[in-house]
């Protein structure tokens, strides 16, 4: 059995907030009442368990996930921008009473934090290809697709999803050293989408009936 790493609190939205230097910022939302007081309560932790993921929040448990990659020296533009992104998601499901996901709702809030509401990041180092245990390329057209947990299959049992299973049998590639970061980019970008399954576009080929 798998043991999962234990994620570790920081405190509450509020501490955090004013730790980070950001609360003047989450204070745009006083004006939600009650959401605004459940937000502030919320705990704050950091984990190390998701590979690509930024952050999460619980509206129900009242909690907030960091990854733990933000807390890096140089990060903290990406760290307090993903803090007050799962902050708007607290503060839209607390004030509409339902699970808002990224939806007008959700992105009012955004605004109103004086925030772009972009949904996905367009961090580097939380990428697939940053975090791949495993990179497969076709053959033909050299599409790669990044895991970021071991593959359940072999590469030849599978082929490209853009050149079929009789041109794109796929192969195995090195992963080569990560690189130290020079500039990090903004922590959300619309362009680039997060926790993206490679198994939704390398499409399972049977070698056998």
């Amino acid at each position: 059995m798998r043991k999962q790493r234990a994620a570790r609190v920081l405190g509450t939205v509020a501490e955090v907030a004013k730790a980070w230097g950001i609360k003047r910022r989450l204070d745009r939302a006083l004006l939600l009442g009650r959401a605004y007081e459940k937000c502030l309560s919320c705990t704050v932790e950091i984990s190390g368990r998701s590979k690509v993921q930024a952050g999460a929040a619980n509206t129900r448990l009242g909690k907030i996930l960091l990854n733990a990659a933000l807390m890096e020296p140089g990060r903290e533009a990406d760290r307090n921008a993903t803090l007050l992104h799962e902050c708007a998601h607290i503060l839209a499901d607390s004030v509409y009473r339902r699970n808002c996901g990224h939806g007008s709702s959700w992105k009012r809030v955004m605004e109103l934090l004086g925030e772009k509401p972009d949904v996905h990041h367009a961090l580097d180092y939380l990428s697939p290809k940053a975090q791949a245990v495993a990179t497969w390329a076709c053959r033909t057209c050299g599409e790669e697709y990044h895991y970021v947990r071991k593959p359940r299959h072999r590469p030849q049992d599978c082929y490209c999803a853009r050149c079929g299973p009789r041109r794109g049998r796929l192969q195995a590639i090195e992963i080569p050293p990560p690189r130290p970061e020079l500039d990090p980019p903004s922590a959300f970008d619309s362009r680039t989408e997060i926790g993206v399954n490679a198994y939704q576009r390398a499409k399972k080929g049977r070698t056998r009936p």
